[in-house]
């Protein structure tokens, strides 16, 4: 079930938390175990790559072979 779903009740049991926040030794436990709580930000991936691989997956290369094969074939 997705904690959104919860009563704030149960979402603090199944953080094994309370309204008062963590003890002192279970947030020194979380943090040895899942790190500092931080959010990185991430660098947007550049346009050019993105259009460049919806140009270079499996299917995509398919039809550029079968372009290639229809404008050789119309050459000759």
């Amino acid at each position: 079930m997705k904690i959104q779903h919860l009563t704030p009740r149960e979402a603090l049991e199944s953080l094994r938390s309370s309204t008062d926040g963590l003890g002192r030794e279970e947030a020194q436990r979380r943090l040895q175990e899942f790190g500092p709580n931080r959010v990185t930000e991430e660098r947007p991936e550049p346009l050019w790559r993105r259009f460049g691989r919806e140009l270079a997956h499996f299917f995509a290369l398919i039809l550029w072979l079968g372009a290639a094969l229809a404008f050789v074939a119309e050459w000759y």
